[in-house]
């Protein structure tokens, strides 16, 4: 828990109290790196410090948020984008009064195309505007261009590595990436 206060403190201080709501997706370099356990402890810890929080599994090839929450996949974030749900029948309750999640939903072979789309711009727009902390739950990086599309759309991201198993020559060559992109990169756990 007070691991979580500590990166929730980083995060809101690299943002600053002047960047409006808090939004950032969380990555890894590689699968089972703990980027899923990372995001959804640190929307708990924002959810518990008076935070109105959206967790967005935005890892629609393999997300499994939902069953840490106990929810129903779908319908979720890729049966809003197709226009075959709306907002209020995606948003899940997250076991605390201030968090709010959305699952990944039905998965679609066109799922990277979505995420990039107007609707999912717009989506984000909604979302930033009603909670203020939106944290998405991206696949890791090497998985294809989902992880940046979605860091485009929050502006910010955070890596999670492990230490002794992620390779550091691929993990720096994927964050190196981010440089050509109008994100900003928070740090590492």
């Amino acid at each position: 828990v007070e691991a979580f206060r500590t990166i929730r403190l980083n995060v809101t201080h690299m943002l600053g109290s002047s960047a409006g709501p808090v939004s950032l997706t969380i990555s890894s370099a590689s699968p089972g790196d703990g980027k899923s356990l990372v995001a959804a402890n640190l929307a708990l810890s924002f959810a518990e410090s008076g935070y109105k929080v959206c967790l967005v599994d935005g890892d629609i090839r393999r997300g499994e948020l939902h069953r840490s929450f106990g929810v129903e996949r779908k319908p979720g974030l890729l049966d809003a984008l197709a226009g075959t749900a709306q907002l209020e029948h995606i948003l899940r309750s997250g076991g605390h009064p201030n968090l709010t999640m959305v699952p990944c939903g039905t998965r679609f072979e066109r799922g990277p195309e979505m995420l990039g789309s107007d609707a999912m711009v717009k989506l984000m727009a909604t979302l930033q505007r009603r909670f203020n902390c939106v944290i998405v739950d991206s696949p890791p990086l090497g998985a294809g261009v989902d992880p940046f599309v979605l860091s485009t759309l929050t502006r910010n991201v955070v890596l999670v590595v492990r230490s002794g198993e992620t390779d550091r020559e691929f993990a720096g060559a994927k964050i190196k990436l981010f440089e050509r992109l109008p994100v900003q990169v928070l740090g590492a756990v």
